[in-house]
């Protein structure tokens, strides 16, 4: 296993690489109605994951870092146009401790960025170094896992306060909302380094079991303070999320508990009291849900290691790495 270190060093090598070639594509402090709006959300950072995933898979399976910059910015500038509209339908006021961009700026000029942001992301894409059949399947990739994202995230807002909420529904919401948008950067990587049909496949399959595990510990996160949003708990009970706490709970609760459950998640998010969060939380713990949810995510995360350790690589410590790192994040 890759050290602690070594892997640091590595997601910052990336990171690097990959936001020089942004600030290329997006100009900080162009003369124009956009820099200002664009450079407040990305500069407020990021981890930097995706990209890193990108090029650390094209390493790994015989490519250059130069050759996967492109496709590994366009991913992060997707992720971050996601994010833009993201908080405006959650109605999320903080991104990453400082106020999201639609409280900064308001929502005309946040929707605005986010559009910009996800046009500069195909641009990307399509400044790729490769043949005219490379770029077509990037962007196909690239395509795809932006729409399967796109219908998670309407599954998302469907099924929020739905009190027939099951762990089926949510298994598929989060595969198309999370699997497909993290994968993609690495089958991007696997791509433009010449790999096969059958590693990629395995690459996308990664995905359905990561992206999952990596949402199961999203919600987890929630019920903490580290999750970027200047410290609040709760957000996704304010906002009635259909995360994989409220889908066990439902499955667990007594039926009195289940009803007062429903009622507090379709509160709407400025009526939701701090009475109703402590509620919420406590049957979460009276049910286990966080055990559960911990083991959910454990489980789908040896399935992910397991496609890394199948690809043809000289060695996956790295990607290993930083598929736990990913995972088991604590802000």
């Amino acid at each position: 296993m890759a050290k602690r270190e070594e892997l640091a060093a590595a997601i910052r090598r990336c990171s690097l690489a990959v936001e020089k070639r942004i600030a290329e594509i997006l100009p900080k402090q162009a003369d124009d109605a956009l820099s200002e709006c664009l450079w407040y959300h990305l500069g407020a950072g990021g981890k930097m994951i995706r990209p890193a995933l990108c090029v650390l898979t094209c390493e790994a399976l015989g490519g250059e870092m130069e050759s996967a910059l492109d496709f590994a910015a366009a991913v992060e500038l997707l992720h971050n146009a996601l994010l833009v509209h993201d908080d405006i339908e959650d109605g999320d006021e903080m991104r990453r401790d400082q106020p999201a961009l639609w409280v900064k700026y308001g929502i005309a000029h946040a929707l605005n960025t986010g559009d910009y942001l996800l046009g500069a992301a195909y641009g990307a894409v399509l400044g790729t170094r490769g043949s005219a059949e490379l770029k077509g399947k990037l962007i196909t990739a690239f395509n795809d896992a932006f729409m399967r994202t796109v219908e998670g995230q309407a599954l998302d807002i469907r099924f929020r306060a739905d009190p027939a909420f099951t762990l089926e529904k949510y298994q598929r919401m989060v595969e198309l909302k999370t699997g497909y948008y993290l994968a993609v950067g690495m089958v991007g990587g696997a791509m433009i380094a010449g790999a096969s049909d059958e590693a990629i496949g395995r690459l996308w399959r990664f995905g359905t079991y990561a992206g999952p595990a990596f949402q199961v510990r999203d919600d987890v996160l929630d019920l903490t303070p580290g999750k970027g949003r200047g410290g609040k708990i709760g957000s996704d009970i304010e906002e009635g999320k259909a995360s994989i706490l409220y889908a066990h709970a439902l499955t667990t609760a007594s039926p009195d508990d289940r009803r007062r459950l429903v009622h507090i998640m379709s509160l709407p998010r400025k009526s939701t009291a701090p009475e109703d969060l402590r509620w919420v939380m406590a049957l979460y713990q009276k049910c286990g849900t966080p055990d559960f949810a911990r083991r959910y995510s454990q489980e789908r995360l040896a399935l992910a290691k397991a496609e890394i350790r199948a690809l043809p690589l000289a060695k996956d410590e790295l990607l290993t790495a930083l598929t736990d790192y990913v995972i088991e994040r604590r802000t």
